[in-house]
């Protein structure tokens, strides 16, 4: 390149470099009001509906608490919900997935659809925050078949954990339903919701802030939600249901696009093993790349239980990476280079442990099979944004716009943690300028997964909200 365009690449990307770092809190925010005002729309709906947020139909193991019963029972799957088997006649518990507190003072009626293969006793638990005292309500001994589909459970006769009379509970931050069967008798749940006795009703509708982070957006829904849980945001109306089939629209469109170019590069692949590089063809190629972990975790694909769209799509994109590796299209790299070199990128592990020291907590470590998973997953993360999209790029085009565009890269994959993905762009941008002269991958991923750990224990839940992303940063 020549000596002044070097120079003109050089200022234009520190400018669009300080640029991205301060505009990647704004998207963060952008994206977490736009789902919150999402979700609002469907509580709003489902509330005019007459039934409520806290619904559930019980299909898969993840459809209840810890994804199985507390106490004496065996969970099963079974034909339109979920079997439990008693083990030995005395009690199980099973427990209500509540993402946030329910108010079970306007959503009085809880409606249940569950039967039973033998006569046993049952009641629910109760607490109104999670660290809060037991109340229990029994409902006494209940014939075998169907059980009573609706119970107010204001009108329950509730007691304290010594059995002494107690008020009903105003909220919900826990909801078990007490079982005691026969044993090897089997109780069967379908579905559950916590429903208005009134019928339909209209939700308060509060205002989000301007101009808030997305951390501050998250803790003013929070406290809103302390204050009232059934509040909801924004003025968006539900979308509508999508056509059949429409949503796998843009997965088919991929997969073709992957396999026209995969095609392509295939048959060169066997006409001639080594092929002069294109630029045009390492940007398509990086971008196809890209394409698809962007639309799941950017998207807000990533969930408790992700989006088969999104998963469909982040591995089109993690497969065509690992196609261009096996055909030996992406340039050479290595695990660990020279020692004497190796150490660079460890330098962000003590940046990160200054982090903590200065702004955060008393340390709560992972265990250490949570370490391992750190390692591993930061291995792929680094092979894919470095080996893979960042070796194209630079490759394509000027070092400094190609370090700029992989550190922005990474820090997308962590949206919407708006602070989170102001370090990783950080933090990449060094390992970058790092790989690309030595071509070396273990002592980023090394470095990627002690940092990691590092934010987690000390860090985490604190300055920074936590270490998730995508759709679970919005928990």
């Amino acid at each position: 390149m020549h000596r002044g365009s070097a120079r003109w690449a050089v200022l234009a990307s520190a400018i669009l470099t300080i640029a991205s770092l301060f505009a990647l809190p704004r998207f963060a925010a952008t994206v977490v009001r736009a789902a919150i005002e999402s979700e609002s729309a469907a509580d709003r709906d489902a509330f005019a509906a007459g039934g409520s947020p806290w619904s559930w139909r019980f299909r898969e193991r993840d459809d209840v608490v810890a994804g199985r019963a507390f106490g004496a029972g065996r969970l099963e799957p079974a034909p339109g919900g979920l079997a439990f088997s008693a083990t030995d006649g005395s009690a199980m518990e099973i427990g209500l997935p509540l993402t946030r507190p329910a108010d079970v003072t306007r959503l009085d009626r809880l409606w249940l659809r569950a039967e039973a293969s033998a006569p046993g006793n049952y009641a629910w638990v109760a607490r109104e925050t999670l660290s809060g005292p037991i109340r229990r309500a029994a409902l006494g001994t209940l014939a075998a078949g169907k059980l009573p589909s609706f119970l107010r459970l204001d009108r329950l006769d509730w007691t304290d954990a010594a059995g002494r009379p107690a008020a009903p509970p105003t909220r919900a931050a826990m909801l078990r339903l007490e079982v005691r069967l026969p044993a090897a008798a089997t109780f069967t749940l379908h579905e559950a919701s916590l429903v208005a006795e009134t019928g339909p009703i209209q939700s308060p509708v509060g205002a989000l802030p301007s101009r808030l982070s997305a951390e501050g957006l998250l803790a003013w829904r929070d406290h809103a939600r302390a204050a009232d849980p059934l509040v909801t945001f924004g003025s968006e109306t539900a979308a509508g249901p999508a056509q059949a089939g429409l949503p796998w629209l843009p997965p088919l469109v991929y997969l073709l696009v992957l396999g026209a170019f995969g095609g392509s590069v295939l048959r060169r692949h066997l006409r001639q093993p080594v092929v002069a590089a294109s630029a045009a063809r390492d940007l398509i190629d990086a971008g196809l790349v890209l394409v698809g972990p962007l639309w799941f975790i950017a998207g807000l694909g990533l969930s408790d239980r992700p989006d088969p769209i999104g998963v469909t799509m982040f591995m089109a994109g993690a497969s065509y990476a690992f196609f261009l590796h096996a055909t030996g299209v992406l340039p050479r790299w290595h695990w660990l280079g020279t020692w004497r070199a190796a150490g660079w990128p460890l330098l962000a592990v003590p940046a990160a442990l200054c982090v903590v020291v200065f702004f955060g907590h008393a340390p709560s470590w992972p265990p250490l099979g949570r370490v391992a998973v750190y390692v591993g997953w930061a291995l792929f993360q680094q092979w894919l944004m470095l080996a893979v999209v960042g070796a194209l790029l630079e490759r394509a085009l000027p070092r400094p716009l190609a370090l700029l565009l992989t550190a922005l890269a990474f820090a997308l994959l962590h949206t919407p943690n708006g602070l989170l993905m102001q370090l990783c762009f950080v933090a990449e941008f060094g390992w970058a300028w790092w790989y690309f002269h030595r071509r070396a991958l273990l002592p980023v991923a090394l470095a990627h997964a002690l940092s990691a750990v590092l934010l987690q224990a000390g860090l985490a839940g604190g300055l920074l909200r936590s270490l998730e992303v995508s759709a679970r940063f919005l928990g």
